[in-house]
């Protein structure tokens, strides 16, 4: 059997979509952070690759990028009492919304360059 190319554009797109990094076709996370063992579609073997806590550090750093300036703004500006508890809501939302297809991006960087652990 013939080893997928390993492009890594291609397995970045994969794994945002929480697919397969090697097919495209299987799941990459089997819940909402536990990456699957293998592919189900080609075999592929996923366990190798382990992205520990580098997703939700880009996490956090997306989000805050984003949003502690737009809190600083708003509340340096005089925005009502509720406006803050909706940026921070809007914020932890972002959080959990982006975890998964970056925790898939990690672990597709990883079978892109072929580093196991």
């Amino acid at each position: 059997m013939r080893k997928p190319e390993r492009r890594l554009g291609l397995a970045l797109q994969r794994g945002l979509r929480g697919r397969c990094a090697a097919c495209g076709k299987g799941r990459l996370l089997r819940s909402y952070l536990t990456p699957n063992a293998e592919c189900s579609e080609c075999g592929e073997d996923l366990s190798r690759y382990q992205a520990a806590d580098f997703a939700p550090y880009i996490v956090t750093f997306l989000v805050g990028l984003v949003f502690t300036p737009l809190a600083l703004v708003l509340t340096a500006n005089g925005a009502s009492d509720f406006t803050l508890p909706i940026v921070l809501l809007a914020a932890v939302v972002s959080a959990v919304l982006l975890l998964p297809p970056i925790k898939g991006a990690a672990l597709a960087l990883l079978w892109a360059v072929n580093e196991t652990n």
